[in-house]
């Protein structure tokens, strides 16, 4: 990997040593002269705008309640100190998403990176955090999408880190799912020629296979797309599973162009696009049984190690303040500033160096359960997090309530009701 304009760090250095650069420490493993009244920046990278834009909608209310919190203060070596989160748009796209990491690094000078919203957000920031040794981490990006989409190292990352589930742990708890709804077992796949896709891709056969599934993939497609192509095939297949991992926007057409062409499959799962009221409202009726992991929710039994706050409190908090329903990316993007404090507290300096180490010893009790970074995940730099199944059911205050279905991955989550067809009516 390479550093800004191609040129790698070490030659940055040199040059600014040659040159007597006086900020050239800051680049170091060692702390910087760094004024008491200086407060601490924390970069965050993030799809404010495009088609990821639904991924940031709980951010401004989560930064507002832990400020009210913390008094605007992070403790960092037993003393407080002001900080300031420094956002920057991704606008959904990968290539802006590493441009604005740039930019946090070399011109705001931040002295951690939080950065989450799929593969396309958060491995160019990571991959930038690495090759510039900036401590970083991350969420909300499947945990082989991270590793293997960032060239899978055998020995791992230096700087960058993420917590989330892993396909390895929502693979055999969606079929544990799939297997209590009556169907034929054919499974259609639309697995897109992305980092998510190829992950997929990667790791669903198998245990489908092992559990007596077949597969109808008609291989890694470009979006956008109209469908029209995979939906043919799944006819022609009699698909009545479907598993996908797709944008918001991606899967509405899919799921019009289905509706339209008289494809109707009994059981549908759909990474990225319908985690979020949002984003399935819409949709009417036939959002109704659709199926999805569940990151977070308020029947979750977590607490927040930074603010005390329950999970059913914080729901009720968010709805309260916002008059729009909770999403489970409100537990999830809480628990990543509150690793971003953690970090900050159990820090020895604002070294780089030092901060990367809080990192990679973190265990941590977040709102989205344990962040677990000395103990490790399935890969390199990983924790895995608690991960539930849930389909989505006509609701009684809102539109459509998300229901956990099946807790094969985190027994501890009550199930709230049994995995149901979807009802075409």
């Amino acid at each position: 990997m390479t550093s800004i304009k191609g040129v790698g760090r070490r030659t940055v250095l040199k040059g600014m040593a040659a040159a007597g650069t006086v900020g050239a420490a800051n680049w170091s493993g060692f702390a910087p002269a760094i004024a008491a009244s200086k407060p601490v920046k924390i970069g965050l990278v993030a799809p404010k705008t495009g088609q990821l834009a639904i991924f940031y909608k709980e951010v401004p209310f989560v930064l507002e309640q832990i400020k009210k919190h913390t008094g605007g203060q992070a403790v960092i070596g037993g003393r407080k100190r002001t900080y300031e989160f420094v956002i920057k748009d991704s606008q959904s796209n990968p290539n802006r998403a590493s441009q604005v990491a740039q930019d946090l690094i070399f011109n705001d000078q931040v002295d951690l990176m939080t950065t989450f919203a799929t593969p396309e957000t958060v491995n160019p920031v990571s991959d930038q955090c690495e090759a510039n040794g900036m401590p970083c981490v991350a969420t909300d990006c499947p945990l082989e999408s991270y590793y293997n989409g960032r060239g899978a190292p055998k020995n791992g990352f230096e700087w960058t880190y993420c917590f989330f589930f892993s396909l390895h742990q929502q693979a055999p708890a969606s079929i544990d799912e799939w297997d209590k709804v009556d169907t034929n077992k054919v499974v259609g796949a639309l697995w897109p020629n992305d980092d998510d896709g190829h992950a997929y891709a990667g790791t669903y056969p198998k245990f489908l296979k092992d559990k007596g599934y077949k597969i109808v993939d008609p291989g890694r497609f470009d979006m956008p797309s109209n469908y029209n192509a995979q939906i043919a095939a799944f006819k022609a297949a009699n698909v009545e599973l479907i598993s996908a991992v797709l944008p918001p926007p991606e899967f509405f057409t899919f799921w019009n162009a289905a509706a339209q062409q008289g494809f109707k499959p009994k059981v549908a799962w759909v990474g990225k696009a319908t985690e979020f009221p949002p984003a399935v409202t819409p949709l009417g009726k036939r959002a109704e049984n659709l199926s999805i992991e569940i990151w977070w929710t308020p029947a979750s039994p977590y607490v927040s190690g930074l603010t005390g706050i329950s999970s059913k409190d914080l729901a009720a908090s968010y709805e309260k303040a916002s008059g729009e329903q909770w999403s489970m990316t409100l537990g999830i993007r809480h628990a990543l500033f509150e690793a971003a404090f953690e970090t900050l507290k159990t820090t020895k300096d604002l070294s780089h160096a030092a901060v990367r180490d809080a990192i990679k010893t973190m265990q941590y009790k977040s709102i989205a359960g344990p962040i677990d970074f000395k103990k490790g995940g399935p890969f390199p730099n990983t924790a895995e997090t608690p991960l539930a199944i849930g389909q989505w059911r006509k609701g009684t205050k809102y539109p459509l309530d998300l229901l956990v279905v099946d807790n094969t991955a985190a027994p501890d989550i009550t199930i709230q009701s049994k995995p149901q067809p979807i009802n075409w009516g």
